[in-house]
């Protein structure tokens, strides 16, 4: 049997807050992170080759970074000292940010005869909502395919603004209304053949403004393969109503908890 639980007021496990508010790297000894990040780490200072990174962490309310992932094309050797690096940056200053809070930041790193650049996006969560057990098992350093490479890691436009569902005139709606969408996800997702087994993911995604569900992402995962499950039926999607604000369709973030129990 699966259970879905859904929050009217999106107020879910693993919930972002948007938009949050950023932690400040200090700059007492460092013109930047991304400087602290090459200094330390000394990676590709003679290098003429591009070198690509995605990290992730979390930044807690001390303003600690923990939880670092590291993905690489290549480099290995270096994808580990920057993970290293990671786990020994300076406090950052939580000027403005709640002490509930934790913080995390994705940055797509593009390394260019020893200059760095970097595109970041952070986001918000309750402390209470995350599972750091998770966090700490999922802080590795991973391999990424080469195709990646081909694609841009800096972009010149910002995308348009992502709200919450609280913060739009009118929310966004699964066609035929909530109970509908319970139906869809509990018909369309495949359980694993594991008797007994008990867990929930929770996922979230944007509906975009003409009704299309994008940026699914899997926020923790209850294993096997239920994550890639979650994913598989949320492209699957009708196209919903957008949100809209002022009369205009807008981007909106949805997150929900699905649980899956098999009797």
């Amino acid at each position: 049997m699966l259970c879905v639980m859904y929050l009217l007021t999106l107020v879910a496990v693993a919930q972002p807050i948007q938009p949050p508010k950023m932690p400040v790297f200090p700059l007492d000894k460092y013109a930047s992170f991304e400087d602290f990040l090459a200094k330390q780490s000394a990676i590709a200072i003679d290098s003429t080759q591009v070198i690509h990174f995605k990290v992730t962490f979390y930044i807690d309310n001390q303003g600690t970074v923990c939880f670092p992932t590291v993905f690489f094309h290549a480099n290995e050797a270096d994808a580990n000292r920057l993970f290293n690096t990671l786990l020994q940056s300076p406090k950052w200053r939580m000027e403005g940010v709640q002490s509930e809070y934790m913080t995390l930041v994705e940055k797509s790193i593009r390394i260019t005869k020893g200059q760095w650049e970097a595109k970041t996006k952070f986001m918000s969560y309750k402390s209470s909502s995350l599972n750091l057990d998770a966090l700490k098992s999922q802080s590795v350093v991973a391999y990424m395919p080469q195709g990646e490479e081909s694609k841009p890691v800096l972009v010149e436009e910002e995308p348009e603004p992502v709200y919450a569902s609280h913060q739009t005139e009118i929310k966004p709606e699964f066609p035929g209304g909530q109970k509908a969408f319970y139906s869809f996800i509990g018909k369309a997702f495949k359980a694993p053949d594991v008797p007994g087994f008990n867990g929930t993911v929770f996922v979230s995604f944007v509906i975009e403004k003409d009704g299309t569900l994008a940026e699914i992402k899997v926020l923790r995962d209850a294993g096997y393969g239920t994550g890639e499950e979650a994913v598989r039926v949320l492209k699957s999607s009708p196209k919903w109503q957008p949100a809209t604000q002022r009369g205009v369709p807008v981007r909106c973030r949805y997150s929900i908890p699905i649980k899956i129990k098999n009797n």
